[in-house]
């Protein structure tokens, strides 16, 4: 019997590893992943949760959504992503750790997102024809928006601090019950889980 010949050339990390290293370098935060729904969010709806849950056991990445996130690396400033190592494995690839690094024009551009969508609100919330602002039922109504909007948004990550301190001060004031946001839908509903640190603010 000959002896079994040793492997050469250099050793390919596994769609798995790939897929998982992918999910970090992806990811704006340290020490916290990208979900596979919040990944396919970030290659921009083009392939959908279920079909990333797929790819561990693949031999390889179908060769269009390769080519995607070799695309979206490149925009997002992510080093030592290449067609070849997401398809193949094949070189050093991107070290775990490393992060997009948002440019200046990129944070303000969602600083002036985000004032634009105040003042949206404002515009829009300043209008009292009708006596709106009197009703009970429309104020609730507003309460409960605005908690179930700050919940789903606390759970991609923003800190909504501000908007349920907001909601809790407004809601004690016409006499809404306190309740855990938490226990009406589970984070995974919206995108991924929670933040590590404890369970979501009860509000």
């Amino acid at each position: 019997m000959s002896p079994v010949k040793p492997e050469t050339g250099p050793k390919r990390v596994p769609v798995a590893d790939r897929l998982a290293l992918l999910l970090d370098v992806f990811s704006p935060w340290d020490g916290i992943s990208l979900s596979y729904r919040q990944f396919a969010a970030a290659l921009g709806g083009a392939v959908t949760e279920a079909a990333i849950k797929k790819w561990p056991h693949r031999e390889k990445f179908p060769a269009d959504v390769a080519r995607l996130i070799v695309t979206r690396a490149k925009e997002l400033s992510i080093p030592d992503v290449t067609l070849e190592w997401v398809l193949w494995g094949e070189g050093s690839g991107p070290r775990k750790g490393t992060k997009k690094v948002p440019q200046q024009a990129q944070q303000h551009e969602h600083q002036e997102l985000a004032t634009s969508i105040a003042d949206a609100l404002r515009t829009d919330l300043a209008h009292n024809e009708f006596g709106q602002w009197s009703s009970v039922e429309v104020q609730r109504t507003l309460v409960w928006s605005l908690k179930d909007l700050a919940r789903r948004l606390w759970v991609l990550r923003f800190p909504m601090s501000e908007t349920f301190k907001l909601t809790d001060e407004w809601g004690a004031k016409i006499g809404l019950p306190s309740r855990s946001l938490a226990s009406t839908a589970s984070p995974d509903e919206f995108s991924g889980p929670a933040p590590s640190g404890g369970a979501a603010p009860g509000r």
